[in-house]
Formats: C-alpha cells, sequence, structure tokens
C-alpha cells in the first residue's frame, strides 16, 4: 500500500514540473486544436523576484541616507566674530571674549535693545555690520522679545529669512532665546530656517535669572556661554576653535550699542 502511495505521490511531482516547465516555455500544446493553457507560476515568481529587487533598492537605498554624514567643517584659524542681537547677549559677551582672547580671535558685539527678527529682517542694520567688521563667523542672539508673539510663523517667517539672507555665505549660529515661559512658536521658526546645525536651544536650560525675571545673571551666562561654545565644536556644521578658557580676561568686549526704535 505504502509503495503504491509513493508511486502516486511521485507521479504528481512529475506532471507538476512537467506543467512547471511549460509555463517557462516559449511555444503552447495544442490538443485537438486547443492551447492547453499554462500557469500563472511565471508571473508569479516573476512579480516576487520583481518586489524583492524593489525592496533590495529602497534598503540600499535608505542604508544610504542613514550612512550618509553630515558635511562638517573644522576651521582652526583665527576668527573674526561679530556677536550681534538683543538684549541677551549682554552676558554671553563677556564670557565669549573669555574664549575670544584664549583662543586668538578677533570680537565685535552689537547690542540692539529690545530688538526682534522684525527689526533685523527689515532694515539693514546686520549688513551694516557685515560691512563694517567683515566678520568670518557670526553669532545671532535674536528671538527673546518675541516669545509671545500670536501666530508668529506667518508674522515673521520672511524676517527670519531675510536675516539669514543677509548673513551670505558668512557661517554663522542662532542662538534662540533663554526662555522663562513657554514661547508660541519663535524657537521652531528659527529652527526650521537655520538648521539644527546653526540652532542652539537656550531654551533647554536652566537659568538663574536677574529681577526682572527674564535675563540670566552674569553667573548662569556663563554656563550658557559654555553650552553654546561646546555645541560649536562638537554638534555645529562649522566648527571653530573654541578650546576652554584658563581664566576670566578683563578685555573690553569692543561692544557697540543701539537703541531700542521708538
Amino acid at each position: 500500500m505504502t509503495r503504491y502511495l509513493w508511486q502516486f505521490i511521485s507521479m504528481l511531482g512529475i506532471v507538476f514540473l512537467l506543467f512547471a516547465a511549460y509555463s517557462f516555455s516559449n511555444f503552447d500544446i495544442k490538443i485537438y486544436g486547443v492551447n492547453l493553457k499554462k500557469t500563472e507560476l511565471k508571473s508569479f515568481l516573476m512579480n516576487r523576484d520583481t518586489i524583492e529587487t524593489l525592496k533590495i533598492n529602497n534598503l540600499s537605498h535608505l542604508s544610504d541616507t542613514i550612512d550618509q554624514k553630515h558635511e562638517i567643517v573644522n576651521d582652526t584659524t583665527a576668527q573674526r566674530i561679530l556677536l550681534i542681537g538683543d538684549s541677551m547677549l549682554e552676558g554671553l559677551m563677556l564670557r565669549l571674549r573669555d574664549y575670544t582672547s584664549f583662543n586668538g580671535h578677533d570680537m565685535k558685539s552689537v547690542i540692539w535693545y529690545s530688538s526682534q527678527t522684525y527689526w533685523f529682517g527689515s532694515s539693514d542694520t546686520l549688513k551694516y555690520f557685515i560691512n563694517q567688521y567683515k566678520p568670518t563667523y557670526v553669532m545671532l542672539v535674536i528671538g527673546a522679545n518675541e516669545l509671545f508673539v500670536a501666530d508668529i510663523k506667518n508674522k515673521r517667517n520672511k524676517y527670519v529669512q531675510r536675516i539669514i539672507k543677509q548673513l551670505d555665505t558668512i557661517p554663522y549660529i542662532w542662538v534662540g532665546p533663554p526662555n522663562w515661559k513657554d514661547d508660541t512658536g519663535i524657537n521652531d521658526l528659527i529652527l526650521s530656517n537655520a538648521g539644527k546645525f546653526r540652532y542652539f536651544p537656550s531654551k533647554d536650560l536652566t537659568y538663574k535669572r536677574t529681577k526682572d525675571g527674564a535675563h540670566p545673571t552674569h553667573e548662569s551666562a556663563v554656563v550658557w556661554m559654555d553650552s553654546i561654545a561646546s555645541f560649536i565644536i562638537n554638534k555645529s556644521d562649522y566648527r571653530i576653535k573654541l578650546n576652554f578658557p584658563d581664566k576670566r580676561y578683563k578685555v573690553s568686549p569692543n561692544a557697540t550699542l543701539i537703541q531700542p526704535l521708538k
């Protein structure tokens, strides 16, 4: 009984192989004038190969994307740094002075009190100081006076874009505002335009504040600037020499002060 069962199974296998071979053939078999229909095995396998090929290609493309490294520039030469923005940079410029003095950079600071992206983006103030000081690196500190502007993305986006356009090809970092409360979108707006390699999220730090409840104390500004320097040399796309200073320097920060618009 078992022998006959195996014979039957073998016959079925032979028939299957014959039909499979016929499915891949380039000729047709007619029986009494009627074409013997081929199975869909060839179509199924070919489609399967196509699907697998697409999967492999997509995975390869995905792998290329994951492995693709962000282009990084390491510049160890002496820089002409322009620190420009609102009053939040008062404490930063004192600590940045330590870094520039220790690392051999030149530094200029411009404080435009109560300024906003709207002010900088609708004027040539930034371009004026770029032309005057010829910086090789710019640090923007703008946004603290716009934490609570409603619908800010629609109201300020074009001004943020104009600020970045004035920088042209100059390497820069945009230091986000040191939030004391949740903002309505200024940080997201800066990030979306500058990108994560040129935007420092100051809102993620903890600060001691002056009596106005907004400005970081000088001690907190030191830690703030240290964090910014660490970001620049470790995470930004344009890294300059900012070794940790061995002491506090008493060199003038060389600041230009601009009064608020009336």
